[in-house]
């Protein structure tokens, strides 16, 4: 009976033991791929807003006297920036004439405003539909820095009587 192998010999050709293996390649690749990495992860950052619905959302307005007293609301319109509380309007911002919101402005105004609120911590920023969200988002950056530090978001309607 015969031995059935792969091999005929025991032992491979002595061409085959003395092979060399190059890596140099690999790792110029390394080399190159490694810095590359740790290059990027400095680049890639998450950014966190911190936003809150106001707290009587999407309920009726109360016809009782126990209503809620209202909080100081930046409202971003499409020709203004208005301070409100409540129905009063308090601060009125035009924008530029290249239709630029002037955010230094509204930092002073709220600045001023913040002591003389119920809830000197709290703010809610109002827009209107058709307000670009990086607006939204630098209004909530300037009443961080006026010293807010409870943000609010929240629409805006168009006619306020009418709700829409």
């Amino acid at each position: 009976m015969r031995n059935l192998t792969l091999f005929r010999k025991t032992r491979p050709p002595s061409e085959m033991a003395e092979a060399d293996i190059d890596v140099t390649p690999v790792m110029n690749v390394f080399v190159i791929l490694i810095p590359f990495l740790v290059s990027m992860a400095v680049f890639t950052q998450v950014s966190i807003i911190e936003f809150s619905v106001p707290s009587d959302a999407g309920q009726a307005p109360r016809q009782t006297a126990d209503r809620p007293k209202l909080k100081l609301t930046v409202l971003l319109a499409e020709t203004f920036i208005g301070i409100t509380e409540g129905e009063n309007m308090l601060d009125s911002i035009p924008i530029l004439d290249n239709g630029q919101y002037m955010f230094d402005s509204l930092k002073t105004a709220l600045t001023k405003r913040r002591p003389l609120s119920d809830f000197p911590d709290e703010v809610v920023v109002a827009s209107r539909d058709v307000i670009a969200f990086e607006h939204v988002v630098r209004a909530m950056d300037v009443s961080r820095e006026s010293g807010f530090t409870q943000i609010g978001i929240s629409g805006a309607p168009n006619d306020p009587a009418m709700g829409r």
